[in-house]
């Protein structure tokens, strides 16, 4: 019909616009990983111990009590492990006393081409004394709870959407992740899946060589680098989990987590989000995560989904499965859990939520949160060219983690009632309609 010509003209046209801007060549495939992750690996070396958080590579870091804690590989859920994560004031103001350089206190670039210095810096000042008051209150809770790791209620929900103390944070992961019962569970399997061949090793390596080029923070000349690391965690991964082998997002998702992991915890982290906290189909052609979040957008935010759907009804869209263009943008979100999208410590604060209480909804309220932000300007952008350009650039902007993760929680945000039941209502919905 002529419908169907004008819509494939529109497409073509969308396209070639997409290529000449570069975004289409990173965001088509729809777990591409073309986003130069030296940004958020680089540069450990250059941070002084002092200002670095824990690390199993970091060995100078190693010597402190918090460290030696992890390195002792104690997982229980007993504060016998916790314990010793407890953070004097002291300690913690030694571990604040960073100045705004080029990089954060976690070793990481700043986003300083979408942020100014002076930005930068005044946030740095507002957060250290956040940071601190984290502390006490995790110490608090420990000691309020005879030693042991708080079960989940709505007094360590406020806690962990205010922020889990680096300290605390990766051993929290796992514990309320469930990705601790599993590792321990499964001894030695970590070891047997890396010495067996991977059909996907060849793959992985060359993506990997494509996403690090002559980065400090993967040395190319040992054995035991982090780059070696992340290959073995990926191959490991598509051995473990063959319905979904590998696939170029989890590189995102795999190497943010060994920046602060060691390697095999790292990999159970890894398949815990993605076996127990993402949905089944999550990265197959029949996922239905953007039609649900389009949705979202459609009852949320009218005005911007007349703008991304060139004012089409959402019903119409998603019963000819033409999804508005931003969804490039907003699966990219999804599959990278906004690793590389948002600013490092924005990411991190969302995946203290992800792991420990919210799971995947939160990803969801974090989506919708990031649109809402930007729906005056997305309202007023010449096309959808615009838009994706818009959503690319105007999340490294969100440095205040803290009032961002408040905006997400908000009794007054849009995303305040959703709940991971509705959305499961909503998926099954539409896999039924598509059956």
């Amino acid at each position: 019909s002529s419908e169907q010509i004008r819509l494939k003209e529109q497409q073509k046209k969308m396209l070639k616009a997409l290529q000449e801007l570069s975004v289409s060549t990173k965001l088509q495939e729809q777990h591409s990983t073309h986003h130069r992750l030296d940004i958020w690996y680089q540069g450990a070396q250059d941070i002084a111990p002092e200002c670095r958080p824990y690390s199993p590579y970091n060995v100078s870091y190693a010597t402190t009590s918090i460290a030696s804690s992890i390195l002792s590989r104690q997982r229980t859920p007993s504060m016998s492990s916790a314990n010793s994560s407890l953070v004097s004031e002291n300690e913690s103001e030694k571990d604040l006393n960073y100045e705004t350089t080029e990089r954060d206190q976690y070793g990481f670039k700043r986003p300083m081409q979408w942020v100014s210095p002076k930005q930068l810096y005044e946030f740095d000042i507002k957060y250290k004394p956040m940071l601190l008051k984290q502390a006490k209150h995790w110490n608090k809770l420990f000691a309020n709870n005879d030693q042991q790791w708080p079960t989940l209620c709505p007094e360590l929900t406020r806690y962990v959407r205010k922020g889990i103390p680096q300290s605390f944070r990766t051993k929290a992961w796992m514990h309320y992740s469930g990705a601790d019962n599993r590792m321990k569970a499964n001894t030695g399997v970590y070891t047997s899946l890396i010495a067996q061949d991977c059909e996907n090793a060849q793959t992985i390596e060359r993506d990997l060589h494509g996403s690090f080029p002559s980065n400090s923070f993967f040395p190319q000349d040992s054995e035991t680098n982090k780059l070696k690391m992340l290959q073995r965690i990926l191959c490991a991964f598509s051995l473990y989990v063959p319905e979904i082998g590998y696939r170029q997002s989890l590189i995102f998702i795999a190497g943010f987590l060994l920046v602060f992991q060691d390697e095999e915890e790292a990999f159970w982290l890894l398949v815990t989000a993605i076996k127990d906290f993402f949905p089944k189909d999550m990265f197959s052609s029949s996922s239905s995560e953007q039609t649900i979040l389009m949705m979202m957008v459609y009852e949320k935010m009218p005005g911007v989904w007349s703008k991304i759907a060139n004012k089409k009804c959402f019903w119409e869209c998603q019963q000819t499965d033409s999804l508005p263009s931003v969804t490039l943008v907003t699966d990219h979100w999804f599959s990278t859990m906004f690793v590389n999208v948002l600013p490092v410590e924005t990411v991190m604060r969302i995946w203290d939520c992800f792991f420990v209480g919210e799971g995947f909804k939160v990803l969801y309220q974090v989506a919708l949160t990031i649109m809402k932000l930007n729906e005056h300007s997305i309202c007023n952008v010449a096309d959808s060219v615009d838009i994706i350009q818009l959503l690319q650039k105007s999340p490294k902007r969100l440095i205040d983690c803290h009032e961002f993760i408040k905006s997400v929680f908000s009794p007054q945000s849009i995303t305040h009632d959703i709940t991971l039941q509705e959305i499961n209502r909503i998926r099954a919905l539409f896999r039924n309609r598509k059956n």
